[in-house]
Formats: structure tokens, C-alpha cells, sequence
């Protein structure tokens, strides 16, 4: 029966489907021009951004010119003065000239010249008198030197009296013998100029120089304060070098406003000009264009609604009316129709609604049975995938307990070929009597080797077995790393040197450790690797390299296999570590094996928590990588007992802390050595005047007299055996060794302190001999940064050196001596700088130390001290060259034959 249903009997008012169509095409409309708006106000924003940092950026280079400019008219004035050659002038008329200097640039505060050895010749100041001819030595000073190095010297800006900024400007002079003119420029026109900056209408530019420091500002607060702005991200990437960003950088301000800025490099001083303008007038019209921008989306979102609003009704009628009549044919009335004129696709899918409810009535009768029909036949399906599952689990729990089955019979079978096999070796060894003949001899030997070859193969399935079955386990205990890699090689070097191989062995200085770990399963894995690359090696060599890298709770061993031998085809790097499993078909015809041995060294290594890897290429040789993490080995108080000393010490202890001075008295007795406590610097150095020790363990934090200070006064007692001062201190920085390196303290404790540490510091102590005879041992002379000198520089070089040091150094003690006879303690210091300068660079460290002691002390020094020194570097030199002579003259005479 068919039933035509009117199109009004179905039409509901607008529901969410209407509102959906309305609230979608808004927001599409929204989207676009939202899209369009942001994008033109990015580019718009950009645009004015790129304009406003290019426009500071000029001003900031004009500044920055003008600035450039100001110091350059300065140094082409100061460069005249020095035209006219020292020999065709006086002193009075370069005073004359320099008075006309000061007339004509104001900056000018004041002139020096100095001639070629930096001696005062000229200076006129507006400040002080003039001085003509003073002769005074200014060669030191910064601005003679750099006026030589680099033509022209600009010195740092400093402030007079809190109030004037100045800078020393230094140039050289042209000719043989140039001289330097130096100038010290008030730097107040640059504060006129930046102040006459203008930036906007609120913005300003201030002045930073190379070092950071702020030298101009309109505020002139700030810059008389020399304030720091190193501390500034823009600043420091500015004296860095790094440009400046092309849309500028937006920042706070010295008063804490957020600023737009941009910066430019003063040419040949370092400074930076930077230009600021507040966010509130940089952006001012950008905020003006995204508020039209705003307005017209508004207007046009209007009138995208009114359209939506429209289109929306038009679409949401027809597909309500499909909607009421889903329902009713949901519902069961397939006798419905429905109508809708629209012409387009809405009609088209009303038709098919109508076709669907007379396919529905067709299929309703026939459904029923269907439904039965499928229901049976997914019973049955899944019953079978029931049962399937069923005989799967049966079969999985067969193949586990025959792989357990075959692991046991693995694991009995080789236990029990061990002891018959052991019995057949036994006999095998005892039939050797020396009365064999050569033919009984040789089968003896094929028999005794095969016997090795089978227990090797038992061996290998025993140690299977277990890790099938899951029965290996770690055994943990702290062991010496360096200790078993070593006796691994030497156990392995003679099989190596049997087949005509080098064996190299590479172990890092972080190997000597002691660590917590399984040794025997290590020391299996790593017998297996060398025992591999040897078999498996016919010519060429093995290399093994260890290391070991600290983490804060475990050590990581790293070791490496090299070898030289046949190699292993890519595809198979990974399927050598499976079980009975060779590179080759053809290998274990060539050279024997079970194809076990890898598989167990990876297990072993996994089961450590480790890895091993293998890189290689057919014929070019293979690297086995084996990385296994080991714990850190207990403390050596805990390790068991200290061994004895070799001598009992005379120790002096030097702390302040009581508490300190019990752990360390405590510490000595149980080495074995007595002890002296001494409370404060005055009395170490006290009872290190009365009493004879061997060791003194110097702190060096101490109220009245620091250990530095206590050691130098014990290194000047004279003392006929000369103790061996060891710091205790928990300072160890750099800055730190160095202090105690010139106080003569070669060696550091460091706090708190440990008993091996302290232990292994006092027995590097040298045997108990004179001064005299320690000082000829070698402590004249840095023997390894010789070395390190030699190759580096080759032999040739250092020959030439050797020699040149020989004439320089003995003209610089003639010098020396001379100086110390006309009381010139100005000449004492520098000829003992050159002495000390050049016994450096070949070593001569006691030679250097002393002059450097005479340098820094000779402006206190008597006459009669200044002699002493003379005779006491004399002697040094004389000492020094003859070790060195004694060291260098063999190497120089073999390289000349």
C-alpha cells in the first residue's frame, strides 16, 4: 500500500541542522576573511617593523660615522706631530707644536711623545705642568706598546674625576726610529652628540665600549655611574660580533620600558651605538591599521551572516523532510512516499528513500531466516577456531619441554664425557716417558690434540646448556680491570707469536680500576674473542684496545677485537651469534669449531647487561665491540687491610680544625708512620726549624699564616734534608695548583681525605737523600716537557735551541751581574725576566722559578741581596745547562753521525 505524504505533514521548524549550515558557512566566511585580514596585517607589520629598525639602524650608523669621524680627525692631528724626524727637531719646538695641538682641538686634554724606546721626550697638559725631557721610561705602558704592535693604540675610556669621560689615543711615528705621540681625548663631544640624537619623538641612543661599560647617554646618571651592560643578551651578542636582527630587537630598557632596538659598530674602536624607541610609538601605526582591519572584518562577518542566514534555510527544509521520513520508515511505515520538488540532488535522495522502504518490504519477509541461517553458521566457526586453538597450545607446550628435555641431555652428556676424557688426556700426557719413537710421538701428539679439541667441544656444549636452561649465573666480586685484561692477553699473546702474528694490546689509563662485576664470564668472553680472531687470523695481527668511562653509579668497559683475518660477509654479522651457526659452510672444514662460541659470549655479555657487536668485510679482517657495565668497587679501607709501609715517616700535619687534625692523626697511625700535629702556619714552621720530618701535609686555609705562606718560609730555613711538602686542601682548581706550584708544592690531597690517596701520595716520597744529590736527579730540568718539546720540534730545532740558550743565557748572567754591580735593580728585574724567559722553553724549570722569584722581589732587594741574587743565578745557570748538556749532547751527536 502506498501512502502520498504531503511535504507540509513533514516540515519541522529550523532545528540544529539549520543552525549548523548557518554557524558553518559564518565560519567559513569568518576563516577567509579573518585569513586575509591577518595576513595583511603580518605583511603591514613586517613592512613598518623592517622600516622602523632600517630607519634606527642609519641613525645609528650616522652616529656611529660621526663618532668614527671625531676620533679620526684626532688621530691625523696627533699624527702630524710625529712628521717631522726626531733628528731635524728639538724638544722645545715639539712642545710648541703640541701647545698649537691643544689650541686647535679642544678634546685634546693632553700630548706625550716618547721616542723609540718609549722614554719621555715632550708632555703638555692642560692639567698639569708641562714636562720637556724627562727621559721617563714608559715603555711598559699600554699605549707605547700597542702604538708598535699595531700602528695606533685606543685605549679603554675612563672617567676624571666622576664627572669627564677621556681615552688614551697612541700612534707611531714613520722613519728608522719612530717615535710615538700619546694623547688623552676628552670624550665629551660624544655626549653632545648623542644627546643631539633624535629618535621619534621619545626615543633615544646611547654609547657602550668594547669592554661593555656605558660611556654616553642622554641621562647622564648612567654613564657617570659606568654602568656594566656586558650582563645584556643584545650587548654581549653584540661585542661577540653577531649583526644586528634586520627587523630589530624588542627589549627593556635601562629604566625597565620595553623598547624596539637596533645597534651600529663605531669603525676602528670597537663601540657600539645603540638606538631605542618605546613599543608604544614604534607600533603606534601598526595598532591604527589593525584596528581598520578589525572594523572591516566586522562589517563584512554582517554581511556574511545575512547571506548564510538564507542559504541555510534554503538547503535545511528538503533535508528535515528526509529526516521525519527516515524516522517514520525506521519506525516501520514502509508504506510512506515522499515528496520534494527542489530539482537538484536533495529530490534525487528523497527518490531513494522511496525505492528503499519497497526494497525493505520486499527483503522484511526473507530476514528472518537470514538471521538464523548466519547465526549457525558463525557457531561453527567458532568452534573450530576453538578446537585449532586447542591443539596450538598443545603443541607449544610439546616443543617446550623437548627444547628443556634437549638442554638437560646437552648438560648430562657433557658432564659425563668430561671425566673419561679427562682420564684419556691423563694417560695420554703420562705415556711420554722419552722412550717413544719419532713415529709414536707424532700420533701421541694427533692423539693429545684431538683429546684438546674434544674437551674444547664438550666445554662449549656444557656452557650451552646451562645458558638454555637458564642455569648460569653471575658470581659478583670487586676484581682489578686493567689486572684482567692483561693476564687475558699474555695468555693469549703465545698463540698469536706461535702463528706468526703480532699481537697488540691498547688499554686506556681509565682501565686501572678497581670495579664490581662477574670476572670469570668476562674474562671467558674475552678469551673467546682473541681465541676467534687468532683461528680465524692467517697472517697480519691482532689489536685489542680497552677503555673504561665513569658514570656517577657504574663504570662502562668498552673493548674492541681487531683483527686481520678472513673476514665475515655482511648478511651473516648477525646470524654468527646464533646457535651452531659459522660464517661459512666451508669454515669448520678449515678451522674446526662448534659455531657455539659466539652464541654463548653474546649471552654471556647480555646476561651482564652488556652488548656485543661486530663490524667486518670479507677479506679485509673483522672488529668485535664489547661495551658491559660494571659496578664501582668498594672504597679501599673496605677491600681489606693496608699493606705496611716500606719505611716508617716523620709526618707533620698542619690544620687549624681539630677534627681535621684527629682524622688525620688517626689516618697516619694506621699507615704505619708517626705523626706531628702543628695548629697554625708559625708552628709548622716552627717545628720544621727544630725538628726533622720527612713529610709535611700542609693546609692551606689557615687564620694567621696560609699554607702557601708557611711552605715559602720553610723553603727558606736551609734546612739540611728538605721535606716534601704535600697540600690537604679541597681547593683543587687550577688557579689553586698554581699558587702552590710557585710556593715549590709539586703534589695535592685533596679533602676529605682518603686513606689510599694519602697513602699512595706519601709513598711517591723519594728515598731519604741530601738535597744536593734530589736536585741532580732531574729536578733542575722538566724531563717531560722536554720530551714533549723534542717531538714537537724535532731534534734539529732543539739542537739550535740548545745552542742559542747556551750564548743568550750567559750574556743575560753577565747582565745580570753587571746590574746587580751599579745597584740597577730596573735592569736586574728585566735581564732576570729574559733569563727566566728563555731557560722556559727547553725546560729548566728550577732556573725559571728563581727568576721570577728575583724579578718579583728585586724592587726590596739590598745591594747586598742583588749580589747574593747574581751569584745564585750564576750558579743555577751553570747547573742547568750542564743537566741539559747531559741530556741533549748524546741525541745531538747520534743525529749528526
Amino acid at each position: 500500500m502506498n501512502e502520498q505524504v504531503d511535504q507540509g505533514h513533514l516540515r519541522t521548524p529550523p532545528g540544529r541542522l539549520f543552525r549548523k549550515y548557518l554557524y558553518s558557512i559564518v565560519a567559513l566566511a569568518f576563516a577567509a576573511l579573518a585569513i586575509n585580514t591577518g595576513f595583511d596585517v603580518w605583511f603591514s607589520y613586517r613592512e613598518q617593523k623592517q622600516l622602523l629598525a632600517a630607519t634606527q639602524r642609519e641613525q645609528a650608523a650616522s652616529a656611529a660615522i660621526q663618532i668614527g669621524q671625531f676620533i679620526g680627525q684626532i688621530e691625523n692631528q696627533i699624527r702630524w706631530l710625529s712628521r717631522l724626524p726626531p733628528e731635524l727637531s728639538t724638544n722645545e719646538d715639539e712642545r710648541l707644536n703640541a701647545i698649537r695641538l691643544l689650541r686647535l682641538s679642544p678634546a685634546i686634554a693632553e700630548i706625550a711623545e716618547l721616542d723609540a724606546q718609549g722614554r719621555e721626550q715632550v708632555r703638555v697638559s692642560r692639567r698639569v705642568a708641562d714636562r720637556v725631557g724627562s727621559k721617563i721610561d714608559l715603555s711598559a705602558s699600554p699605549a707605547f706598546r700597542g702604538a708598535n704592535e699595531s700602528r695606533t693604540y685606543y685605549g679603554p675610556v675612563y672617567f676624571i674625576g666622576d664627572t669627564e669621560p677621556f681615552m688614551t689615543l697612541a700612534a707611531r711615528g714613520v722613519g728608522r726610529g719612530p717615535n710615538v705621540i700619546v694623547a688623552e681625548v676628552n670624550l665629551r663631544f660624544i655626549w653632545d652628540l648623542v644627546a643631539g640624537i633624535r629618535v621619534g619623538n621619545t626615543g633615544k641612543a646611547y654609547v657602550v665600549d668594547r669592554m661593555g661599560l656605558l660611556i654616553a647617554h642622554p641621562d647622564l646618571w648612567p654613564a657617570l655611574r659606568r654602568s656594566d651592560l656586558s650582563g645584556h643578551a643584545d650587548v654581549r651578542a653584540a661585542l661577540d660580533g653577531a649583526g644586528p636582527p634586520s627587523g630589530g630587537l624588542v627589549k627593556e630598557d635601562l629604566s625597565g620600558q620595553r623598547v624596539l632596538s637596533t645597534y651600529a659598530t663605531v669603525p676602528s674602536l670597537g663601540w657600539l651605538v645603540f638606538v631605542e624607541l618605546p613599543l608604544t610609538e614604534a607600533y603606534a601605526p601598526i595598532y591604527a591599521s589593525i584596528g581598520r582591519s578589525t572594523f572591516l572584518l566586522v562589517a563584512l562577518l554582517a554581511c556574511a551572516v545575512l547571506v548564510s542566514l538564507f542559504l541555510s534555510r534554503r538547503m535545511t527544509v528538503p533535508i528535515q523532510i528526509l529526516t521525519q521520513g527516515a524516522r517514520r520508515i525506521g519506525s516501520g511505515d514502509l508504506g510512506l512516499r515522499l515528496a520534494i520538488k527542489t530539482g537538484d540532488e536533495l529530490e534525487a535522495l528523497g527518490d531513494q528513500f522511496n525505492r528503499m522502504a519497497a526494497h525493505l518490504r520486499e527483503s522484511y519477509a526473507t530476514l528472518e531466516r537470514k538471521v538464523i541461517e548466519r547465526t549457525s553458521e558463525l557457531e561453527k566457526a567458532r568452534d573450530h577456531a576453538l578446537a585449532e586453538h586447542d591443539a596450538a597450545e598443545r603443541a607449544r607446550s610439546i616443543a617446550v619441554q623437548a627444547n628443556e628435555t634437549k638442554s638437560r641431555f646437552l648438560a648430562v652428556v657433557s658432564h659425563e664425557l668430561r671425566t673419561p676424557l679427562n682420564g684419556v688426556m691423563g694417560v695420554l700426557q703420562l705415556l711420554d716417558d722419552g722412550s717413544l719413537g719419532e713415529a709414536q710421538r707424532r700420533h701421541l701428539a694427533t692423539a693429545a690434540a684431538s683429546g684438546e679439541t674434544l674437551i674444547a667441544l664438550v666445554d662449549a656444549i656444557l656452557e650451552y646448556a646451562r645458558l638454555e636452561a637458564s642455569a648460569e649465573t653471575l658470581e659478583m666480586r670487586d676484581f682489578r680491570l686493567d689486572q684482567l685484561i692483561e693476564a687475558a692477553a699474555d695468555l693469549m699473546r703465545p698463540q698469536a707469536f706461535g702463528k706468526g702474528l703480532t699481537f697488540d694490546l691498547a688499554s686506556d689509563v681509565t682501565v686501572n680500576t678497581s670495579v664490581h662485576g662477574d670476572p670469570v664470564r668476562l674474562n671467558r668472553i674475552l678469551l673467546n674473542l682473541i681465541g676467534n680472531a687468532i683461528k680465524f687470523t692467517p697472517r697480519g695481527g691482532i689489536g685489542l684496545k680497552a677503555s673504561a668511562e665513569q658514570h656517577e653509579d657504574h663504570i662502562l668497559l668498552s673493548i674492541t677485537v681487531r683483527d686481520t683475518g678472513i673476514g665475515i660477509a655482511p648478511d651473516m654479522h648477525e646470524r654468527i651469534f646464533e646457535d651452531f651457526v659459522q660464517a661459512d659452510d666451508s669454515i669448520a672444514r678449515r678451522f674446526g669449531g662448534t659455531g657455539l662460541g659466539l652464541a654463548i659470549a653474546r649471552r654471556l655479555t647480555r646476561l651482564m647487561r652488556g652488548e656485543l657487536t661486530v663490524e667486518s668485510t670479507p677479506g679485509a679482517g673483522s672488529t668485535f665491540a664489547l661495551e658491559v657495565p660494571l659496578g664501582l668497587a668498594a672504597s679501599g679501607i673496605a677491600q681489606g687491610a693496608l699493606p705496611p709501609p716500606s719505611r716508617r715517616l716523620r709526618v707533620l700535619l698542619v690544620d687549624d680544625d681539630p677534627v681535621n687534625c684527629q682524622v688525620g692523626e688517626a689516618i697516619l697511625n694506621r699507615l704505619g708512620h708517626h705523626p706531628t700535629i702543628a695548629r697554625n702556619g708559625a708552628s709548622a714552621v716552627a717545628l720544621a726549624r727544630d725538628q726533622a720530618f720527612d713529610i709535611i701535609l700542609m693546609d692551606l686555609h689557615m687564620p694567621d699564616m696560609d699554607g702557601v705562606e708557611a711552605a715559602s718560609q720553610i723553603g727558606k730555613l736551609g734546612l739540611p734534608r728538605m721535606p716534601r711538602i704535600i697540600a690537604v686542601t679541597a681547593d683543587v682548581s687550577r688557579s689553586a695548583r698554581e699558587r702552590l706550584a710557585s710556593a715549590g708544592i709539586a703534589k695535592v690531597v685533596s679533602k676529605p681525605i682518603l686513606i689510599n690517596a694519602l697513602r699512595e701520595a706519601i709513598e711517591d716520597d723519594p728515598p731519604d737523600q741530601p738535597a744536593e744529590v734530589r736536585l741532580a736527579a732531574g729536578a733542575l730540568i722538566d724531563r717531560h716537557f722536554l720530551d714533549d718539546q723534542k717531538e714537537l720540534l724535532g731534534a734539529t730545532q732543539i739542537a739550535k735551541l740548545h745552542q742559542l740558550l747556551r750564548q743568550t743565557s750567559q750574556q743575560r748572567i753577565e747582565d745580570i751581574a753587571e746590574a746587580a754591580a751599579i745597584d740597577d735593580h730596573l735592569q736586574l728585574a728585566r735581564s732576570a725576566h729574559q733569563l727566566g724567559s728563555a731557560a722556559s722553553a727547553l725546560g729548566l724549570v728550577r732556573l725559571f722559578e728563581r727568576c721570577r722569584e728575583v724579578e718579583l722581589a728585586v724592587a726590596t732587594m739590598s745591594a747586598s741581596e742583588c749580589h747574593g741574587a747574581a751569584r745564585e743565578l750564576a750558579a743555577l745557570q751553570k747547573a742547568s745547562m750542564s743537566a741539559l748538556d747531559e741530556l741533549l749532547l748524546p741525541v745531538e751527536q747520534r743525529s749528526v753521525s
